[in-house]
């Protein structure tokens, strides 16, 4: 049987061969997890940041909760939470990663909160969809680029571990709308199969924006649901512009 915990070692896999940065491959793991506490608005979600001594609050751009839709439980993602994905990421550093491409675009993404100079984070559910909002200064490299290239680069992976099984990623080219200094967008879906052969489809988007020194990610997914492209690209352009508005 495939247990809770494969579907997010593999969401972290995923964004790792999709060659994203270091800062969202950290937050992708913990996202079904945090979603599912208490409610709370993003207005009151307290920010965290990469230095906890001095960092820059982003957490006024985050998304209102009835940005998300009707019914959507929203929670903060604590510097905790970012560390914990992280270290669901160091979980696959035994996996076997074909093609050589895509192995090559793991190695170049290793999971780090602490370069950052601020970031805030929350994330939203609605029944089995959960999606997550980051905002961050600091982001090192370039995810617009590395996320553009990932498809073309990395069109599908195998992953294999002790930790998930064998896992099939196939990732295409999402069409997000220029935005800011730059955009880009990937779907992909995650196909495990486990030890035993029972195997689970997990859909995800995923999106950044960069906004002068800011970057925003995104990244929606379903363990045994559907995502919405048209309804996500168009939370990805609300939310870069109200985090323009707010932070400007």
């Amino acid at each position: 049987m495939l247990t809770p915990r494969r579907p997010l070692l593999v969401l972290a896999a995923a964004l790792a061969v999709a060659g994203c940065s270091s800062t969202v491959e950290g937050t992708a793991s913990p996202s079904p997890t945090t979603g599912s506490s208490g409610g709370s608005s993003s207005s009151s979600a307290p920010s965290s940041s990469g230095s906890p001594d001095a960092g820059e609050d982003l957490t006024a751009g985050l998304l209102p909760q009835d940005a998300f839709g009707p019914g959507a439980v929203v929670a903060p993602v604590s510097q905790g939470d970012l560390e914990a994905g992280a270290a669901v990421g160091a979980d696959l550093e035994g996996a076997t990663i074909t093609p050589e491409a895509c192995a090559q675009a793991v190695a170049a993404s290793q999971p780090s909160v602490t370069d950052l100079t601020g970031v805030a984070a929350q994330t939203a559910t609605t029944g089995t969809t959960v999606t997550a909002q980051l905002l961050t200064t600091g982001t090192p490299g370039d995810p617009v680029a590395q996320l553009a290239a990932a498809a073309a680069a990395c069109p599908q992976a195998t992953v294999t571990s002790p930790q998930i099984g064998t896992a099939t990623i196939d990732l295409a080219a999402l069409p997000v709308p220029p935005l800011g200094d730059g955009s880009a967008g990937l779907a992909y879906t995650t196909t495990v199969t486990g030890p035993d052969g029972s195997q689970i489809a997990v859909p995800a988007l995923y999106a950044v924006v960069a906004d002068g020194d800011r970057l925003l990610s995104m990244i929606s997914t379903s363990v045994g649901g559907t995502v919405d492209q048209a309804a996500f690209i168009a939370l990805v352009q609300q939310a870069y512009e109200y985090q323009a508005q707010q932070l400007d």
